[in-house]
């Protein structure tokens, strides 16, 4: 989901090419399949999807009825069917190894967070020029920052400036 950053013109999948070894380096794509347009176009708006609902995660809001039936409607290509593991586990799979598996098998990651409830932690950096993804390792879930050391820092220096030069 940190394929794309807007402020510095940087976009990892800016083409299906792209998306594809993308997807290939990562072991969610065979060698042999390639991503068309009609992929290309869920697969970027599924990550805007992804992006929303972990700034969400940071910020709090609920996905209202027109948000929902765009996602419905690019994650409705990712067909899934449920496997029953050796250890007993149900486990969503793709049922393609084209691109709109790929995806099915991203949003199967994603369902198996929200089941082990750590989903909730995925969240997005509030930064001026940030919106970098994260994985909020801390104890109680609290961490605002992608960095404390980078945006957090910025953020309470400008506030730290804003108060000195108003005294």
């Amino acid at each position: 989901m940190n394929t794309e950053i807007p402020v510095w013109a940087i976009d990892e999948i800016g083409t299906p090419e792209a998306l594809a070894a993308w997807l290939r380096d990562r072991d969610l794509l065979a060698d042999d399949a390639s991503v068309g347009a009609d992929a290309f176009v869920r697969a970027r708006a599924l990550r805007g999807f992804l992006r929303e609902l972990a700034r969400r995660n940071t910020h709090g809001g609920r996905a209202d009825e027109a948000f929902r039936s765009e996602f419905s409607a690019v994650a409705r290509e990712a067909e899934v069917h449920f496997v029953l593991t050796s250890g007993g586990d149900l486990r969503a799979e793709p049922v393609r190894g084209d691109a709109d598996g790929a995806l099915a098998a991203i949003l199967a990651r994603i369902l198996d967070g929200q089941v082990a409830g750590v989903w909730h932690r995925l969240k997005s950096c509030p930064g001026a020029h940030c919106g970098w993804l994260f994985y909020d390792s801390s104890r109680n879930a609290s961490s605002k920052w992608c960095s404390m050391s980078i945006c957090g820092n910025r953020t309470k220096t400008a506030a730290y400036r804003r108060r000195r030069s108003g005294s």
